[in-house]
């Protein structure tokens, strides 16, 4: 009776260990699968502060890009205007001659 007692708690015992075995090796895959989640959390966190320096750097050359563009629009338009009003005051105002003028 204490044989068969000895070996019902040695094979529980061998099942517990069996199940202990299981659980350590299932640990070792998560701890694997968390070390590459990581790994790769690291990698997108690098590629995200990348792309936001680009995009910071792009933002920057267009807003110089926009600015340019407007100063050689206002340019244009100055120059416009001063063609024009040099046009007006040439055909408005009366031209003096030497010859015509009377003492």
């Amino acid at each position: 009776m204490a044989g068969k007692e000895l070996e019902r708690c040695q094979q529980q015992a061998d099942e517990v260990t069996e199940i202990m075995l299981d659980n350590y090796q299932k640990v070792l895959e998560r701890d694997g699968k968390l070390a590459e989640l990581e790994q790769r959390s690291h990698k997108l966190l690098d590629m995200s502060l990348a792309f936001s320096k680009t995009t910071n750097t792009l933002a920057q050359k267009k807003r110089w890009e926009n600015i340019r563009c407007r100063v050689y629009l206002g340019l244009a338009v100055a120059g416009g205007l001063l063609i024009i009003l040099i046009v007006l005051l040439v055909t408005f105002l009366p031209v003096s001659d030497g010859e015509n003028s009377q003492p």
